[in-house]
């Protein structure tokens, strides 16, 4: 199996979806409808047609996510041209291109630095440091109620949890500096990677390796032979491209209001 299909099927488990998502699966589309206005719910993750047939798919999912911020994922194992010039023509436009990144379990992992240790969430407390991070890091603050805390919390705790969570801290101060998550797919042998990000003052301090090496042991530890992820081109993808992934194909994530 290439990288590139590992990586797709990574995002077709939905062992994860809350429970007031709809999912449309069929061999031609891959969809999820949820009544939140929330484009990661809202969102194509695989479309197979001729390109005769896209425009009629298209309009198909306008009309299933009607009144709705949507997301359509194009990735390398879509039919790329036609179907993105079926999605330009109905008015959905690109955003950021990503690329497909994996590196073996194996590979020695970013040397940790002095001043910087890296645990696993195991705890509201560490959740709460979870989200601040990734908050700040991100630029995109919001409110989590607390059955949502809750709910995230035994995700990545429970027995047989499949999702992780690492922060990396101030090893003096206790200050939180970097964190992201890691999703276990035991059928792939593979660790999907996401959300990783570092705060602006902890840059520069080795706070993203850490949080990379971590994951990666976390991995290694249930049994995966590999871990990657989507990088967006000119922020993310460079890191991890000099940490020593492998690139391979690229995903755009096409949106607009349908």
């Amino acid at each position: 199996m290439s990288a590139d299909e590992v990586l797709a099927r990574t995002q077709w488990d939905l062992f994860w979806l809350p429970p007031d998502v709809d999912v449309v699966d069929r061999p031609d589309l891959l969809l999820l409808r949820c009544e939140r206005e929330v484009p990661a719910l809202n969102v194509v993750l695989r479309a197979r047609g001729a390109p005769a047939d896209l425009p009629a798919l298209v309009a198909e999912v306008q009309g299933r996510l009607a009144g709705r911020p949507a997301r359509w994922t194009v990735g390398p194992l879509e039919p790329g041209a036609a179907l993105e010039a079926a999605l330009h023509a109905a008015g959905w436009s690109p955003g950021h291109l990503h690329h497909g990144f994996t590196l073996p379990v194996d590979r020695p992992a970013p040397p940790s630095r002095v001043g910087v240790r890296a645990r696993a969430v195991t705890d509201m407390a560490g959740l709460r440091d979870w989200l601040w991070v990734a908050e700040r890091a991100f630029g995109e603050p919001r409110g989590h109620d607390p059955v949502e805390l809750e709910q995230f919390l035994a995700a990545c705790t429970g027995a047989g949890a499949r999702v992780r969570r690492v922060v990396a801290y101030d090893a003096e101060t206790g200050a939180p500096l970097s964190a992201g998550g890691l999703t276990l797919f035991p059928d792939l042998g593979f660790g999907f990677l996401w959300a990783g990000g570092t705060v602006p003052e902890g840059r520069g301090r080795g706070a993203y390796s850490a949080v990379l090496a971590a994951r990666m042991e976390l991995a290694r530890r249930a049994g995966a032979t590999a871990v990657g992820l989507y990088a967006r081109e000119g922020t993310s993808a460079p890191i991890v491209a000099r940490l020593g992934f492998a690139r391979h194909g690229a995903m755009t994530f096409w949106e607009r209001r349908c």
